[in-house]
């Protein structure tokens, strides 16, 4: 075991150099990595010194049940993300909202260009929706991200007259919130996110009353897929908590 722990570890820490030279450092979450490559390194030495055969076998028990409790709920949280992350879009709705993500000086970032490529394509196939860009300006965005949205559809061909603005949103609750008040009782709402992030907006929607609401996953990027599919673990547990 102290072998496997010293390759996670190993593993966790060149993830974190990866991400910082592919994405810079854009989330306070990527601080999980080193974090996690400690924990795995301090395991491998504990393993390698014999520590938990020292233990009291109730004592042994009582932890082999937590990381077994652990991966069990770990597993079923990912399955639920993942399957979202496959959904069928519907067609015909009469309104889709995209979620922001972050703005660089250049630019949408990566995984928030998937997200309006994704638009681009489900406004092809339905000439009759609307789209709805949401999200605000952070503190290390040049303007605000619907701004960002609107500018990026409309050089790639999409007329301005189907794109409406929520620009004062700062997170998933409020992206869903502030484009309510754009969308019509009883319409047909599709929302556009990375597949990863499919399953908490569909959660919080229905949790905010929308009635009609629709995933329509975009792809995610690759070399950011991990990380953002392990703190999404956290995001829906916490969402689920604090909802119920």
């Amino acid at each position: 075991m102290h072998i496997i722990c010293f390759t996670a570890g190993i593993v966790c820490a060149l993830y974190f150099i990866i991400l910082l030279i592919y994405s810079g450092f854009t989330s306070a979450f990527y601080l999980v990595w080193p974090a996690m490559a400690v924990c795995f390194l301090l395991l491998s030495w504990l393993f390698h010194i014999h520590f938990f055969a020292q233990l009291p076998p109730s004592v042994r028990g009582i932890l082999l049940a937590f990381v077994a409790i652990g991966i069990l709920v770990f597993v079923g949280v990912e399955g639920m993300i993942l399957r979202a992350a496959t959904l069928d879009p519907a067609s015909g709705l009469d309104y889709v909202i995209v979620l922001g993500a972050h703005v660089r000086s250049t630019g949408p970032s990566r995984a928030l260009a998937l997200r309006l490529d994704a638009a681009l394509d489900y406004a092809a196939d339905n000439p009759d929706t609307i789209f709805i860009v949401s999200g605000g300006q952070g503190s290390n965005e040049p303007c605000t991200e619907a701004d960002a949205m609107k500018t990026y559809l409309g050089t790639h061909g999409l007329s301005s007259d189907r794109i409406l603005t929520e620009d004062q949103s700062t997170n998933t609750r409020e992206n869903l919130i502030f484009s309510a008040e754009l969308i019509p009782d009883g319409a047909t709402v599709g929302i556009i996110t990375n597949g990863f992030h499919v399953c908490r907006s569909l959660h919080l929607a229905d949790a905010l009353g929308y009635e009609h609401a629709y995933g329509i996953p975009a792809k995610g990027d690759l070399i950011t897929q991990p990380a953002n599919l392990f703190r999404e673990f956290f995001a829906v547990i916490k969402d689920y908590v604090l909802v119920r």
